[in-house]
């Protein structure tokens, strides 16, 4: 996730610093074209959404109309937020009652186009990706009393921990609608190939708006739904499938022509151990919790500090060992060294914690230089648990440095868990410190049960720890795997991996690592396929696996020119939204061979052939909403197939397919009456056919 920074508008600072804690759906704020007002909140009218979960992928699609008020022209800027490692995968925006499609473009030309037309008076449309995940799209004028609509999906591979699948849908309109919507609704279903253990909704099972449907053992519906209501809380759905040994799941997309992403073939393969690797012995552990103490802690963040510090106190067992580290332009010890988990030093380490208080410049270097003096051992399980807002401000600051020096002084492969404390943390330095150090980042908000996080902490720790992991393919050839390197495998949770492939067949999937010194490996035969298709966001959220590495490079060594070229080559390619491209929408653009500048279908459509009737060949068009695979073929009055004309994946707006009048041996066919159908499939999976009749003449 990455962090506003210096170069957005001071009008998006503004909007993002009241609203950061309370943005969900989409928002939008107006003022008056051409005037340097303060943005208003705008009216939300309807938020009506779609979601669909195979496994552990989600497909969301999210319509939202809001209505200007005013009797005057404004200009509008629509933030949208996504949950963590989403990929936007398409986004409409309605003018003057049509739908247009938006294409990625780098930044500075996309911002230079639309001022462009904003001299004008016309109404392109911007998206900009703006760091932790929310979105903003510039749009100007609206006209005064007029509705403003948005679309957008999204996909997202869905976190799983012990067992349970999480989906989340960020619906809390609190504070962004002046008044309550009109209409809310969010209608969604799981699919999963094993059977449904559970499913929940923590947030609303227990209110008339919600309501579960059980369609068979591994499919159930969901419904949210209210009128003159703003909700107040985000959506959220758990559910678990019945497991019993290790699983190995693999999507895989081979790209057809018209997508214009090579011809290599994509897979994301995801593999979860069984829930208990070895026993269920715990683990005694030499830990030390070293915590920022800085001026930067002070108010809300020292609190939530101190209460994390408490609750990992109260997880500790009697044949533990633990210290305290506090600091802030120096270092305090609550010991000199790790003492027993005793009653008597377990109070004296609370009475220290509730003495702390915020005071000093960040020394995060020389914090992590004390810690890991303390005398760690085999036979224990070795950890440090940090807790920091991660900004360096004294000492060694550099942050490439602060890793390296890490690196060295970890002599005994302590493992380093990273807990970010409040909304400004730096993610970057915290995320990178614990997985070159074996252990997994946390950020704690405002908000958050802080006592669960530990809780959940200290049960994934105390078990065994699948180490040096890798992921291994016999026979597949395979080439830029993310992430990198592949993380510790904690107990209740899986590893994921997303790479390129040439070769096609039956291969044996490995999970091979080590548990306690004792090597292990999981099996697992999958097939890959270099078919054209599959699911066509897997190359997306590889590129987007690869552009967050990418990122992280040049959060690290700053915006080498060759790291940013790679960004932007992989945004525009598989039209991804990152720091350095924005979406551009233009209505005014006609050029027919880029379909996304055109008017988009609400529906789909299929039109009747022209000529009609006709020799020797004829067109046969139809309109797609969303972007999704088609096929058609031909068919003489008998029912008998004649002949497939495509089965190809499509981008959304109008398309032509010509039939020549020959048959799938190429022989020109006779003349008579014939049928077309054209079957659609979209990105949730749903399938719609239109058939329509047509006259070969000679």
């Amino acid at each position: 996730m990455k962090k506003f920074t210096l170069t957005l508008f001071a009008v998006i600072l503004f909007i993002l610093a009241a609203q950061h804690s309370v943005f969900a759906i989409g928002a939008l704020f107006t003022r008056p074209i051409g005037s340097n007002s303060h943005y208003d909140k705008v009216w939300i009218k309807t938020v009506d959404a779609r979601v669909e979960i195979d496994g552990q992928i989600s497909v969301t699609y999210v319509d939202q109309t809001f209505y200007n008020e005013l009797n005057q022209t404004v200009e509008a800027i629509w933030i949208f937020p996504l949950p963590e490692g989403a990929v936007v995968s398409e986004l409409f925006y309605w003018f003057n009652g049509k739908r247009y499609a938006g294409e990625i473009k780098e930044r500075q030309e996309a911002q230079q186009a639309y001022n462009d037309k904003i001299r004008v008076n016309l109404d392109p449309a911007l998206l900009e990706y703006l760091g932790d995940n929310l979105y903003r799209l510039s749009i100007a004028p609206i006209f005064g009393r007029t509705d403003v609509r948005t679309e957008i999906t999204y996909v997202e591979m869905l976190p799983y921990e012990f067992g349970n699948i999480d989906y989340t849908f960020l619906l809390n309109a609190v504070e962004i609608s002046p008044k309550p919507l009109n209409r809310v609704s969010v209608d969604g279903k799981i699919s999963s190939t094993k059977p449904l253990k559970f499913y929940e909704s923590p947030s609303h099972e227990n209110t008339t708006a919600f309501q579960f449907n059980r369609i068979n053992d591994n499919e159930c519906s969901f419904i949210f739904g209210d009128e003159n209501f703003t909700p107040d809380k985000d959506l959220n759905i758990q559910f678990e499938t019945v497991r019993k040994d290790v699983e190995v799941n693999v999507l895989r997309y081979t790209p057809a022509p018209a997508d214009s992403i090579g011809s290599d073939s994509y897979y994301a393969v995801w593999i979860t151990p069984p829930d208990s690797i070895t026993d269920d012995e715990t683990i005694s552990k030499k830990i030390v919790f070293t915590a920022d103490v800085s001026s930067s802690m002070e108010g809300e963040r020292i609190l939530q500090l101190k209460e994390a510090l408490m609750a990992f106190l109260d997880n500790l067992q009697g044949n533990d060992m633990f210290n305290i580290l506090t600091f802030g332009t120096s270092v305090q010890k609550f010991k000199p060294d790790l003492v027993q988990a005793t009653a008597e030093n377990l109070a004296l380490a609370r009475a220290f914690v509730i003495d702390i208080g915020a005071l000093g410049l960040t020394n995060i270097d020389k914090a992590l230089e004390e810690t890991l003096k303390q005398s760690f051992s085999a036979g224990y399980a070795n950890m440090v648990v940090f807790l920091a807002d991660g900004e360096p401000t004294w000492g060694e600051t550099f942050v490439p440095t602060i890793l390296q020096n890490v690196k060295t002084r970890n002599t005994q492969n302590v493992r380093i868990f990273t807990f970010g404390i409040g909304d400004e943390v730096n993610e970057q330095l915290l995320t990178q410190m614990a997985v070159e150090n074996g252990g997994y980042a946390e950020f704690i908000e405002q908000d958050d049960d802080i006592a669960e996080i530990i809780g959940l902490h200290f049960q994934r720790i105390s078990k065994p720890v699948l180490t040096d992991l890798e992921i291994q393919i016999d026979g597949l050839v395979t080439s830029d795997k993310f992430p990198r390197p592949l993380q510790d495998l904690f107990w209740g949770n899986q590893v994921m991996q997303l790479g390129i492939y040439k070769n096609q067949g039956t291969f044996p999937v490995y999970l091979i690592g080590s548990v306690n010194d004792k090597k292990l490996s999981f099996r697992a035969d999958v097939t890959f396929s270099n078919t054209v298709g599959g699911h066509r966001f897997v190359p997306r959220l590889w590129a987007n696996a690869k552009i967050n590495y990418l990122l992280d490079q040049i959060a690290m060594y700053g915006k080498l020119k060759e790291l940013v070229d790679q960004v932007i080559e992989l945004s525009l390619k598989y039209q991804i939204l990152t720091p350095y491209t924005a979406f551009y929408s233009d209505p005014t653009a006609i050029d027919c061979k880029e379909i996304q500048n055109t008017e988009i279908p609400e529906t789909f459509t299929l039109e009747q052939n022209y000529p009609n009737p006709f020799n020797p060949a004829t067109k046969i068009s139809f309109t797609l909403p969303h972007s999704g695979s088609i096929v058609i073929k031909i068919y003489d009055v008998t029912g008998r197939l004649v002949k497939m004309i495509t089965d190809s994946h499509f981008a959304a707006g109008t398309h032509t397919c010509i039939w020549d009048g020959t048959d799938m041996n190429g022989s020109l066919v006779a003349a008579g009456l014939y049928i077309y159908q054209v079957e659609y499939t979209n990105n949730f999976g749903k399938t719609f056919t239109q058939s329509k009749k047509m006259s070969l003449i000679k």
